[in-house]
């Protein structure tokens, strides 16, 4: 169907109200609403009165998903907004709740509207899952940072790792030298560490499950985890992350949805090439900067382009260097269909179903 037959409505969503803003075919203004996001039927019957033919704009804020849920089966087309780019194409419009939505609908009707990727299921679920395991990951690595301080305070040495049963023998044969204070805290960080590895555990565990579930995803994993440095777990965020990889026509462009390509400014000839822009989810770009580490040490062509870079740049530019170019390879074996080589090796095939002896799970 012409979108231009249709009737646009302009979403600015908030945690306790949307305001709702409708456009005719012909762009005019038929109808404002504001309306409380407490009750989920009256949002639904709301847009179900304006009949099926509708395309609806909401922009991506960190709550959207119920939105998302209520209003999808009740419209013909629902689009997420991306905020960078809808902010860029206000101007200097005044900012309120109306004229939000209002500008949600004009650049939806006009074919305007910057766009942000939402995954289908089970993309969606495997997501939010990936990130609570990341979440979870990295209060425990914050733990037990915590309980090495106690230990560097007091001089006195630790084990490699404080995992919960090395760090619960290393406090009891520590404890007539540490002081009151350290005792407490030293006590809840061991706390903390055994219950966090239990919730990972079990995450990981609904993750490997959820994935078996879900032939169809093995493939694409097996592709990924064929780069070197990528494990399961990294290869699983690319994927929840990035969706199919496959939708950008360049890696160009999925480096700039990552956040990993640098800020430009430019003036006439001169051109200043600043930091990463840090756009999109910051969960990926942390799985690829650890993968880009593991495969330093563990790779001997990743070692040779990484210290080329830092030759120049310095070691951490070029880790988040080697980041992108970790993400470009995993796009190029998805548009190849063929698990990864390095160029002018010997082998020029591999299992893609195994599993690199240098692949790291985060």
């Amino acid at each position: 169907m012409n979108t231009t037959s249709l009737k646009t409505i302009g979403v600015d969503l908030h945690k306790s109200s949307l305001t709702a803003t409708v456009l005719d075919p012909a762009g005019a203004v038929l109808e404002r609403k504001d309306l409380p996001t407490k009750c989920r039927h009256q949002i639904a019957a709301y847009f179900a009165s304006h009949g099926p033919d509708v395309q609806v704009a909401v922009e991506s804020v960190g709550f959207y998903h119920w939105f998302w849920d209520t209003v999808k089966p009740r419209v013909r087309r629902l689009h997420l907004a991306d905020p960078a780019g809808v902010r860029a194409a206000a101007g200097r419009r005044t900012k309120t709740d109306r004229n939000d939505s209002l500008l949600l609908a004009e650049l939806l009707r006009d074919h305007r509207l910057p766009m942000a990727y939402v995954p289908d299921e089970p993309i969606r679920a495997l997501r939010e899952l990936c990130r609570h395991r990341h979440r979870l990951a990295r209060q425990l690595a914050l733990a037990r940072r915590h309980l090495r301080w106690i230990a560097l305070k007091n001089n006195l040495p630790g084990p490699d790792t404080f995992t919960s049963d090395r760090a619960q023998k290393w406090l009891l044969a520590q404890d007539a030298k540490l002081n009151a204070v350290h005792r407490l805290s030293g006590r809840q960080f061991v706390d903390q560490i055994t219950a966090l590895e239990r919730q990972l555990a079990d995450v990981e565990r609904v993750l490997q499950d959820t994935v078996a579930t879900h032939a169809d995803l093995a493939p694409t994993l097996a592709l990924f985890q064929s780069v070197p440095g990528i494990g399961f777990l990294t290869a699983l965020t690319i994927l929840c992350e990035c969706g199919d990889i496959t939708r950008f026509d360049h890696i160009d462009e999925l480096s700039a949805y990552a956040g990993l390509c640098p800020r430009v400014t430019q003036s006439g000839a001169s051109a200043h090439h600043g930091h990463i822009s840090k756009q999109g989810p910051p969960q990926l770009r942390w799985a690829l900067q650890q993968a880009a580490w593991v495969a330093i040490r563990c790779d001997p062509n990743a070692r040779r382009i990484y210290a080329r870079i830092a030759k120049r740049a310095g070691s951490k530019k070029a880790a988040t260097a080697l980041a992108r170019k970790l993400l470009s390879y995993a796009w190029s074996v998805c548009r190849r269909g063929q698990p990864f080589v390095w160029p002018n090796t010997e082998t020029k095939t591999r299992n893609a179903s195994a599993v690199p002896v240098w692949s790291y799970d985060i």
